[in-house]
């Protein structure tokens, strides 16, 4: 299999939810992604796959679990069946 048929969770990122404007990050919290809460347009945290997908914290904890990336895990992890989160991966 190649590895672009594998998805990956590659990096943190924020999607505005009156343009669905996606910003990436390092972290959801770093200076840079607390600026957009200041914006007026709320966010919906999530990641990006090495395809460019948005996912929701939910959906990548699949996506990052099925390609073997939970390395560590972190309180609240676990709500909802997985929810993502950066400290899980790295």
């Amino acid at each position: 299999m190649s590895e672009g048929a594998i998805h990956r969770i590659v990096c943190a990122a924020n999607r505005k939810r009156f343009t669905g404007e996606v910003v990436l990050g390092i972290r959801h919290w770093d200076a840079f992604m607390r600026g957009l809460e200041t914006e007026g347009d709320p966010v919906d945290q999530g990641f990006i796959d090495n395809r460019g997908t948005f996912f929701s914290r939910v959906e990548a904890w699949k996506v990052a679990e099925a390609a073997g990336q939970i390395i560590r895990r972190v309180g609240g992890d676990d709500t909802a069946g997985g929810t993502l989160y950066s400290e899980n991966l790295y």
